[in-house]
């Protein structure tokens, strides 16, 4: 590196840790009983089985109510879409439902947390595959991930779930995901 970059990549460093050194020191309060939540997330979808393609991304909408400052049951609302690892331009999309139990724990101003339930998947293959690819079909889900707390009523979203889906593939998915939660 030269001294011309040190001089630039050194400040700037600086600078964007002492703005997340302060977003930390902000005194934050986690959410309560009776709190509701919600978030927006982006993030990847990774179909286990061989016929499709790498990461795909997906979105995915949530809304919270804690019964106690440990439990909480989300709903989720999500999409995405998988390609097909075959001749043409196949894929498969997928919008979902969730309902979710989540317990977490309390480390300051970051929760771990872990998380199951059930869902239901609404799939349509494209014109290349069969109609067998059109269905709605139940699933399960676990996971866990960490709530990290930067203000009074917000805070960062991590996530990584497991999904095992009946009917035709993709049978299990891996979806990650990072948002924005606000709570009232």
């Amino acid at each position: 590196m030269n001294r011309i970059s040190r001089l630039v990549v050194v400040p700037v460093s600086l600078l964007v840790l002492s703005a997340i050194s302060s977003l930390a020191a902000t005194p934050s309060t986690a959410p309560k009983q009776g709190d509701m939540a919600a978030s927006g997330n982006i993030g990847f979808a990774y179909a286990l089985d061989g016929d499709f393609d790498g990461v795909e991304p997906v979105l995915n909408g949530t809304f919270e109510y804690y019964t106690t400052p440990r439990v909480s049951w989300r709903g989720l609302l999500g999409i995405t879409s998988y390609d097909v690892d075959a001749p043409g331009d196949a894929s498969v999309d997928s919008t979902f439902f969730n309902a979710n139990w989540v317990y977490n724990w309390e480390r300051g101003k970051i929760h771990p947390f872990v998380t199951a339930g059930v869902g239901l998947y609404d799939q349509s293959g494209s014109s290349d595959l069969p109609s067998d690819f059109d269905e709605s079909v139940f699933g399960v889900n676990g996971g866990g991930g960490l709530d990290w707390f930067l203000g009074p009523r917000w805070g960062l979203k991590f996530e990584g779930t497991l999904h095992g889906l009946t009917g035709e593939d993709p049978n299990t998915v891996f979806m990650g995901t990072a948002g924005v939660m606000f709570w009232f």
